[in-house]
């Protein structure tokens, strides 16, 4: 049992699988706030993000995903928190971060600056020691107390009401990810990433349509770059809305989503693996709600507001 814990530990938490490192959503174009602190409060309204992931559905203890953002515009200001928490098997991660952005602007453009200061907590469930033939061995508990991991964000984000240019450094610090216990002989970090993100809105004229195509570029160190390329089409004034993302990691996303209420929007993403993994999960699934406080009636969304047009 001590070697399944030592094992979980190493993978998930110390840069084995890079990737859960840092949260992943499906709808990173929807909240860009996600991937980049510069665009905390870029829709000019105080906003409520609620994202819930369950990946990999039909495997045993697959990775499950909730986060909660909050963004708030003032002035020249965006500030932004934002709270989440993931499970894998045993291992939790609870984290939130908070981000401030400097905004001015260039012309008909707008250019943010922001930085986040980052928490990470790991840690292991009380009923994982079940079985072990020390419970009071230094590497179980010191796994079951936790981890405490604190890391910044850095970005730029260039945008007006119909595009967006995004560059941002996830993990600047590389804070090191200590041993637990005196057992384990290897030191690790969290990776830097390195993300840039585009998009272009076009509305045709005469039409009740909109076509946003964008892309998302990541290179996280030591692994080849990622690229994410999304196609948005938007109907009777973006009241109704679909996507389609393909990602070079041989994963084709579908995302729908509706306008609910004046303020609010709901979205559902569905992914599917094109790798070997789609033999043994049913795909990942993820849903969203989204409210933006004091979003004029949905008659006039263009004119105010920049959630669903950049």
């Amino acid at each position: 049992m001590k070697k399944i814990i030592l094992i979980v530990i190493s993978i998930f938490c110390f840069g084995k699988v890079h990737a859960q490192q840092e949260n992943v959503f499906a709808q990173y174009h929807l909240n860009p706030f996600l991937i980049n602190p510069a665009a905390a409060g870029s829709n000019d309204f105080h906003t409520v993000f609620s994202h819930l992931r369950f990946q990999w559905t039909g495997l045993p203890n697959s990775p499950k995903t909730g986060l909660v953002s909050y963004q708030a515009p003032l002035s020249n200001i965006g500030l932004g928190i934002t709270v989440f928490s993931d499970r894998v098997a045993s291992l939790n991660r609870f984290g939130a971060n908070f981000a401030y952005a400097y905004r001015t602007r260039i012309k008909n453009y707008r250019l943010g600056i922001g930085l986040s200061g980052h928490y990470q907590r790991f840690y292991l469930d009380q009923n994982a020691i079940q079985g072990v033939e020390n419970p009071d061995d230094v590497v179980v508990n010191d796994a079951i107390n936790g981890l405490n991991v604190y890391d910044a964000n850095l970005g730029i984000y260039f945008y007006n009401e119909k595009m967006y240019a995004g560059f941002s450094v996830p993990n600047l610090v590389q804070a090191r990810l200590n041993t637990i216990g005196t057992n384990l002989s290897t030191i690790s970090q969290l990776s830097r990433q390195y993300i840039f993100t585009t998009g272009y809105k076009y509305f045709p004229p005469k039409s009740m349509f909109s076509v946003e195509p964008s892309i998302l570029l990541r290179k996280i160190e030591t692994l080849p770059l990622q690229a994410l390329l999304t196609i948005k089409l938007g109907m009777m004034n973006d009241k109704f809305f679909t996507a389609f993302t393909y990602g070079t990691t041989d994963v084709v996303t579908f995302t729908a989503g509706y306008q609910v209420m004046a303020e609010g929007k709901i979205a559902y993403s569905y992914d599917y693996s094109l790798g070997d993994i789609y033999r043994y999960t049913r795909g990942s699934h993820e849903i969203s709600f989204i409210w933006e406080f004091g979003k004029p009636a949905y008659e006039n969304p263009n004119k105010n507001s920049m959630l669903f047009k950049k």
